[in-house]
């Protein structure tokens, strides 16, 4: 990873605290807190769970990755260990594809003439890549709340 530019770097190190955050939340997670939808349907863990899978492939699109293509489907997932294997996987193929992505890319605009497709298509790239980075961080947020109010509350968040 030394070999790495710095803000390639910086980003490997977001992620893992966010890896290991993200074990933190579904850590001894109860199958029937799992599953419970207490604000309604967009507010069960299995379906934030589901939410992050996508995010990871969405981070690896907008830097331009082929491995998003791996990233595995999440409407497949309805247990709590299928979906944790998923994002650990997830999470290994984001993790390839910022070290590999071109550390001149990071703060380029694209040219006027060439406009990027997808979201904020004129936007550097690593303005795009943090927006779905802490839309991640904020769901594992959403998680320990729900935890917390039916009773299965995380015992750590590292």
């Amino acid at each position: 990873m030394s070999d790495l530019h710095p803000i390639n770097r910086t980003l490997l190190t977001v992620l893992a605290n966010q890896i290991v955050r993200t074990e933190a939340a579904f850590e001894d997670l109860r199958d029937d807190v799992f599953r419970a939808e207490p604000g309604g349907d967009c507010n069960s863990i299995l379906d934030i769970g589901r939410h992050m899978l996508i995010l990871r492939r969405f981070q690896m699109t907008l830097l331009g990755s082929s491995l998003a293509e791996r990233v595995d489907d999440p409407e497949g997932v309805e247990r709590i260990d299928d979906l944790r294997a998923k994002l650990a996987s997830a999470a290994d193929l984001l993790r390839q594809a910022i070290g590999e992505h071109d550390p001149e890319d990071w703060y380029a605009a694209p040219p006027p003439d060439k406009p990027r497709l997808g979201h904020w298509p004129d936007d550097p790239t690593i303005e795009r890549f943090v927006r779905p980075l802490n839309d991640f961080t904020n769901h594992l947020g959403a998680i320990r709340a729900i935890r917390r109010t039916l009773g299965n509350p995380i015992e750590r968040t590292q």
